[in-house]
């Protein structure tokens, strides 16, 4: 019976890790061009916004810097619409070294 207080002992005495809860990140909000329009950059699909309309995946080719080709990349956004990008990735052709393309996950946000 002590062996037995003794493990009730140690299993309710064991370490907590509190669990913080999620908190979706703040969006950075870029303009284009001439201010007309803006796109909101999300990291992740799961942190745009509930009753976004996805537009897909957007692809435009690398242009002389990255961010000249980000800006390519929201005006395209813009022209279809959209005023929202999540998971921009570098796209690599096989081979290369260098990215080639750059794409990203196009919104139109509520």
């Amino acid at each position: 019976l002590a062996t037995l207080g003794l493990w009730a002992l140690v299993a309710l005495s064991g370490c907590r890790t509190p669990i913080k809860p999620l908190v979706k990140a703040t969006p950075k909000v870029v303009y284009v061009g001439d201010k007309s329009c803006q796109v909101y950059d999300f990291e992740a699909a799961t942190d745009v916004p509930e009753g976004a309309t996805n537009l897909g995946w957007v692809t435009v080719g690398k242009a002389e810097t990255d961010d000249d080709t980000f800006v390519k990349l929201r005006q395209k956004i813009c022209e279809m619409g959209g005023d929202a990008l999540s998971q921009p990735a570098w796209v690599h052709q096989a081979g290369e070294y260098e990215a080639t393309h750059l794409k990203a996950n196009a919104w139109a946000l509520p």
